[in-house]
């Protein structure tokens, strides 16, 4: 992709999540406070310099960009991170891991627990017959959670 095919897309000065793709293959997924002006990043003269060489090749494989914009930054984080965990493309080297955010559960017993949980284990606990009263997150950060 070049300076000039990025520029005939009309990209918002919103927060939101920006997609990178070659066809209709999903090659990088980020987040920005300012779309257009974190895409336009992308085609500075010295991104060899600032990014390096899988950057490069990644904007220069793209065919467009698209994004969807969002209420909040932080919205948009964890909306980058769900599509990272949901597609995989190829350029994003961090979130592929199989972890996902922390909530805290207060069960519904007679003595309730407060517990911190992932995902993945609030979907099982819904399954089963010990249903949370209330839970509260996500949480990104599980150390400051903990604390």
């Amino acid at each position: 992709m070049t300076t000039k095919e990025r520029e005939k897309i009309l990209i918002p000065n919103t927060p939101g999540v920006y997609f990178f793709k070659h066809n209709n293959n999903i090659l990088y997924i980020g987040k920005a406070t300012n779309l257009n002006q974190r895409t336009k990043s992308y085609f500075n003269t010295k991104l060899m310099e600032t990014r390096g060489p899988l950057i490069v090749k990644m904007v220069e494989d793209a065919t467009t960009i698209e994004f969807r914009e969002t209420e909040s930054a932080l919205e948009a984080l964890l909306l980058e991170s769900s599509l990272i965990k949901k597609h995989q493309p190829a350029y994003n080297s961090r979130e592929k891991d199989n972890k996902s955010y922390n909530y805290v559960v207060i069960t519904d017993e007679v003595f309730p627990r407060v517990f911190p949980v992932r995902k993945r284990q609030l979907d099982i606990m819904r399954g089963k017959k010990e249903t949370p009263l209330h839970i509260f997150g996500p949480f990104p950060q599980g150390n400051l959670l903990r604390e």
